[in-house]
């Protein structure tokens, strides 16, 4: 037999706040439960559940989140004799994840780094 629902006066909504969705997308994520039998548990439409996983992606990807990468020190080549008079430059390797390499001058503007890696890392 078919479950039927009668609202009688204005429709319900519902506002969930954002630790509700969360719980509800955890529960998804770790019982191993479909999203439509967790989305049924609580009531809600499992449309809504996909909306609120779209929401919570979206506002993840917008928010740049610092990552650490591996440095790795390299010694410079060692030089038998070296003028006198002439400054030293040095120079620093970064491997970017995807396996390429910049070498650039310790004196490197910060700002233009940050956009060179990143524009290298999405090359």
């Amino acid at each position: 037999m078919a479950r039927v629902e009668i609202f009688s006066g204005r429709e319900r909504r519902r506002f969930w706040s954002d630790a509700q969705k969360l719980a509800i997308l955890d529960e998804i994520a770790s019982s191993g439960l479909g999203v439509v039998a967790v989305a049924r548990r609580h009531d809600v439409s499992p449309q809504q559940v996909y909306v609120w996983q779209r929401h919570f992606r979206r506002k993840a990807l917008a928010k740049p989140t610092p990552s650490l990468v591996p440095v790795t020190l390299v010694e410079p080549e060692a030089r038998s004799v070296e003028p006198v008079g002439v400054a030293r430059v040095s120079r620093v390797e970064i491997r970017c994840l995807n396996g390429r390499v910049l070498i650039v001058e310790t004196g490197f503007d910060a700002a233009e780094l940050k956009a060179l890696i990143r524009s290298v890392e999405d090359a």
